[in-house]
């Protein structure tokens, strides 16, 4: 190996020794590994970055994170308590706690406390407000001020010998720091690390300077109660050990350079925002000639493609004009009016079927807001929906007989959307079914009377055969009177024949008047036979087949006029069906 090679490989194995926890006894590798021993360790509250408070009430810090090595190096464990220097150094010469961390050294200090080597070197300096920032360059300029500060000895001593000039003495530079921007001192000299993080917190960075005025420059160290060399000695070599591997300067600069890295970074973006100025000031000069020599062309392009556009839009509006008329002839062309109101039921548009139904005119459409009609059926409306009785699809009926004036309309009345599914408004649709009603009407009379015609052409030819009957007995009466057989025959016929007769009276008049139900037990065969001696007639004139077949033991248990008048009715229907169907010969009814 090269001489080189050979330091490296010799510093290697002295850091690892160095490195290595020294293990106590005559034996090399315990069974089991010791337990780990537990110190109490102050430091201040309120001297950030190197020692403080944090939000979740752990103290932390630049000091704290390199105890936390020292504590891994040495395989033992530090518990952390934030106190004020003054009640740290008490605590530590009545032995409560094991060191402080970050007490600055001094010889008063030194002859009550063992202090380890040093891991910072620190100087305080000096804040104003800004107002003052020009006027102080010395500390000979601070008199006849009232300046505040934290005891620390070297320099509380420099400024006692300054003259005229008023001092406070804190517990710590919180306090201090606070007094100066309460406006209770003109002047705070402390550390300038940890004015720059409060001066950030309180938002007051614009309002006070940090002077760059070394003030009595002194060392960060641990120190320890009087004579307790193990511990100590365990700072050291650690330390040592530290600061060969750069581990302290690593810690130290994670804590401190984040202010001045911001500063950096300030700066760079500043240079890189300049940077993007000028090329961009360079890139609108380059493009400047090229733009305005197309600028022309552009213009000419754009020119042809609004017209273009405007072509279009021309032929987009003849398309919706077209459809509009388009759709409005179809409103003005059907047969049901079409009324449309906004929110407040006031009219907003109508076809011509509407405004004839209304009785109303293109001139003055509004004119039917107040068409007696139109508010019959809104309020028709709004009665039969209070009543729960309407869908708002269905179709409703609604039937005006006043003034001699009779109408049947029906009307649908619709609700509005507009594409974001809000109610617009109000649709209604009517229609006048007056005339077809009467139609209806006329049409129903018609069919009664054919009914009826057909009805006594039947009852006609069945009173004819009884009176015929009868007519016979009467003429041979004088002639055969006197033979037996003949009365006999007589008594037998002429009271049946009445009786048919009185039936068939009665069958006429109770189709023509109808009567309550009178329910009985009636057979099948005799309703039957009594509608077919009624039809008789029409059947032999139509040629019509009538065949029945009835089980002789069906008995119904019905009214018999009232059921006849029923089958009359649907049979009379038959016949006028079988009108409209190929004329044959003859039909078969089953």
């Amino acid at each position: 190996m090269q001489k080189n090679d050979w330091f490296l490989f010799v510093c290697f194995l002295l850091s690892l020794l160095l490195a290595a926890p020294q293990v106590h006894g005559s034996v090399p590798f315990p069974v089991s590994p010791p337990a780990k021993k537990t110190y109490k360790i102050a430091a201040e509250w309120a001297l950030p970055p190197f020692s403080y408070v944090a939000a979740n009430g752990s103290l932390t810090g630049a000091s704290i994170d390199i105890m936390e090595k020292i504590a891994a190096y040495n395989n033992i464990v530090f518990e952390y308590i934030p106190m004020d220097l003054a009640q740290a150094e008490k605590e530590l010469r009545a032995g409560k706690i094991d060191a402080i961390a970050g007490l600055t050294y001094s010889a008063r200090k030194n002859k009550m406390f063992d202090f380890s080597d040093p891991y910072f070197t620190m100087s305080d300096t000096l804040i104003v407000p800004n107002k003052k920032r020009n006027s102080i360059r010395s500390m000979s300029d601070i008199r006849n001020s009232h300046v505040v500060l934290q005891n620390r000895e070297a320099v509380v001593e420099s400024l006692f010998n300054l003259r005229h000039t008023n001092l406070t003495i804190t517990d710590n530079q919180l306090s201090g720091l606070l007094a100066l921007l309460q406006g209770r001192a003109d002047v705070f000299i402390g550390n300038k690390w940890t004015a720059d993080v409060y001066l950030q917190h309180f938002k007051q960075q614009d309002s006070f300077a940090v002077l760059e005025i070394v003030v009595e420059p002194a060392d960060f160290a641990i120190a320890v109660r009087k004579g307790n060399d193990p511990l100590l000695n365990v700072m050291n070599k650690t330390l040592a050990v530290m600061k060969t591997k750069g581990e302290i300067s690593a810690i130290i600069n994670d804590w401190l350079t984040p202010g001045f890295a911001v500063q950096i970074n300030r700066l760079q973006h500043f240079i890189q925002l300049l940077m993007i100025v000028l090329g961009a000031t360079a890139c609108i000069l380059l493009f400047i000639y090229i733009w305005n020599q197309r600028l022309k062309k552009a213009v000419q392009e754009r020119t042809k493609e609004l017209s273009t556009l405007n072509g279009y839009l021309q032929e987009q509006r003849q398309q919706v004009a077209d459809r509009d008329a388009f759709k409005e002839q179809i409103l003005n062309n059907i047969h049901t009016g079409i009324v449309t109101f906004d929110l407040d039921f006031s009219l907003t548009s109508s076809n011509s079927r509407a405004e004839e139904m209304l009785h109303s005119s293109r001139e003055a459409p509004l004119s039917i807001q107040h068409s007696p009609l139109l508010t019959r059926i809104i309020a028709h409306d709004k009665d039969i929906r209070d009543r729960k009785e309407k869908r708002d699809d269905s179709l409703t009926k609604l039937e005006i007989n006043e003034q001699e004036e009779w109408k049947v309309i029906y009307y649908r009345l619709l609700t509005l959307y507009d594409a974001q599914k809000r109610q617009t408004g109000y649709l209604l649709s009517m229609t006048d079914r007056t005339e077809e009603k009467r139609l209806e009407q006329k049409l129903i009379v018609q069919e009664k009377l054919h009914a009826l015609g057909q009805l006594v052409a039947g009852i006609a030819h069945e009173i004819r055969n009884p009176l015929t009957s009868i007519k016979t007995f009467v003429e041979v009466m004088p002639d055969k009177y006197d033979q037996p057989h003949f009365r006999q025959a007589m008594m037998e016929y002429i009271p049946a024949e009445i009786d048919r007769l009185n039936a068939i009276v009665t069958d006429l008049l109770d189709y023509a008047r109808p009567r309550s139900p009178s329910q009985e037990k009636y057979p099948a065969n005799a309703l039957l036979s009594s509608l077919l001696t009624l039809l008789r007639v029409t059947v032999e004139k139509k040629h019509i087949c009538m065949e029945h077949i009835v089980h002789e033991d069906l008995v119904f248990y019905i009214d018999p006029q009232q059921i006849r008048q029923v089958f009359l009715n649907l049979l009379y229907k038959c016949d006028r069906c079988g009108r409209t169907a190929v004329n044959k010969k003859n039909h078969r009814y089953r």
